[in-house]
């Protein structure tokens, strides 16, 4: 409950810190926006200014008085022609276009301000535009208006630099002057561009420090749960082999017993049966413990492979009572290996009394081995239970057992796995493990060759 709260506070808290974040990043976009545009507007009205005090121009100038001429046309050929039908839109269009064509092409205000701006050190890339609102034609019949239109406000991207008003023999104009930033968003992510990695680089930290801290708490959780199981089922097996010579030696404290030397004989062959298996319990432990120190060697011996193999299946089926049905192919034609033949053994004792415990049918098993390359492969196969996927990868960890796995009584202690990585390792290999839940697990161990005769 406490991990769960603490789960949920924390994440409450880095949801928050990452709101506060996002919302950083749009007031420093915001800011930047505004400081870029603001910058752009007061450098231009600076330059046009500048433009005006020094050189008594505003760059439109060659403009205007090509616009005197071509109103002059306008007045004194098409608006006379027209002027008996009244219809002069058709005229109020084109004289608009014809106009804002030989501004464009004739103003040289954009080419002093691209120049002023990038002597200052910014941007320059930068469009502009002419928005004509008043364009009036002056004939000696009076005024006749061409375009007269409330100018609107610029779209997010224009700077207004300047509204130009100019009065010529022919003709009156008002227009707006404007600066187009539509690559605006490119430099204030240029601007904000180390805010924005410090912001998302911490975000990114933090979340990471959350992950790995949760990962760490959820691992701490899953060893605690596999350490008290492992107390539980160590309490199990030593319990059960001590209560059982407990009543054993109770039982021969009976004077009916005493006088049954056939009973006497018994309860002494489960008292010595249940001792073993206490000494085994008690050295599998000790085993363990001691394979975990760093100091543990392997007492190595050159051995041929496949008597040793055959001699540990003989070994078990003995022990077990033919418990199983082993079939047995190895193809290394004397191939001599140094090993550790005590813990070798035990190995694969662990893996074939694996077998049998975890098998809901007449156990049968294949064990096979190979040199494949300068590998000695080892493969013990069997018709179990099988192990489900998600637990494949967690079944050679200490004290791991899977949940539900062990169809018998006995439960077990969870080193068994273990115990066979840490020898195969040991020895310079590895095991492996493939299997499919009701059709069987093989496992399969890799030791290098080495000394090979």
């Amino acid at each position: 409950m406490k991990r769960q709260l603490l789960f949920f506070i924390s994440l409450a808290a880095l949801l928050l810190f990452v709101a506060v974040q996002i919302f950083m990043i749009r007031s420093t976009w915001r800011q930047k926006e505004e400081i870029l545009l603001m910058r752009y507007k007061s450098l231009s009205r600076e330059g046009l200014s500048l433009l005006i005090s020094k050189k008594k121009s505003n760059g439109f100038e060659k403009a205007m008085d090509i616009t005197d001429k071509f109103a002059e046309y306008l007045i004194s050929e098409e608006l006379v022609r027209l002027r008996a039908s009244y219809d002069t839109a058709s005229l109020s269009r084109m004289a608009l276009k014809e106009t804002y064509k030989i501004m464009e092409e004739n103003e040289k205000l954009t080419s002093f301000f691209k120049s002023y701006i990038g002597n200052e050190g910014f941007d320059n890339d930068f469009k502009t535009h002419i928005a004509i609102s008043k364009l009036v034609l002056l004939s000696p019949y009076g005024k006749t208006v061409m375009a007269d239109t409330t100018y609107s406000k610029p779209k997010k991207n224009m700077i207004v630099v300047n509204t130009f008003r100019e009065e010529h023999n022919n003709f009156i104009i008002e227009f707006h002057y404007l600066i187009d930033l539509t690559h605006k968003n490119e430099l204030v992510l240029r601007e904000a561009l180390l805010s924005f990695i410090l912001i998302l680089g911490s975000v990114l930290i933090v979340i990471l420090v959350f992950g790995l801290t949760w990962r760490n708490l959820m691992e701490e959780r899953r060893l605690s749960e596999l350490k008290s199981d492992f107390i539980n089922n160590m309490t199990h097996e030593l319990k059960t082999p001590l209560s059982t010579i407990t009543v054993a030696g109770r039982t021969l404290e009976k004077e009916q017993v005493l006088g049954d030397r056939d009973k006497v004989l018994e309860t002494a062959r489960l008292i010595g049966k249940q001792s073993v298996h206490l000494n085994q319990l008690i050295n599998t432990i000790l085993e363990v413990s001691f394979l975990e120190r760093q100091e543990f060697e392997l007492d190595r011996h050159n051995v041929v492979i496949d008597e040793l193999l055959h001699q540990v299946v003989c070994s078990f089926l003995t022990s077990c009572d033919g418990c199983a049905k082993v079939e047995e192919e190895y193809c290394n034609n004397g191939l001599e290996i140094p090993v550790d033949i005590v813990y070798f053994t035990t190995m694969i004792s662990n893996l074939l009394t694996n077998a049998v415990k975890y098998c809901d049918r007449e156990p049968v098993i294949k064990v096979t081995s190979a040199s494949s390359g300068n590998d000695l492969e080892i493969s013990v196969a069997d018709n179990g239970v099988g192990i489900p996927s998600e637990h494949l990868g967690h079944i050679f960890e200490k004290f791991y057992r899977v949940p539900q796995g062990n169809i018998h009584k006995t439960k077990g202690l969870g080193l068994g796995l273990y115990y066979v990585r840490r020898i195969a390792v040991a020895h310079g290999g590895d095991v492996s493990v493939t299997s499919k839940p009701g059709r069987g697990t093989t496992f399969k161990i890799k030791i290098p060759i080495q000394n090979k005769i």
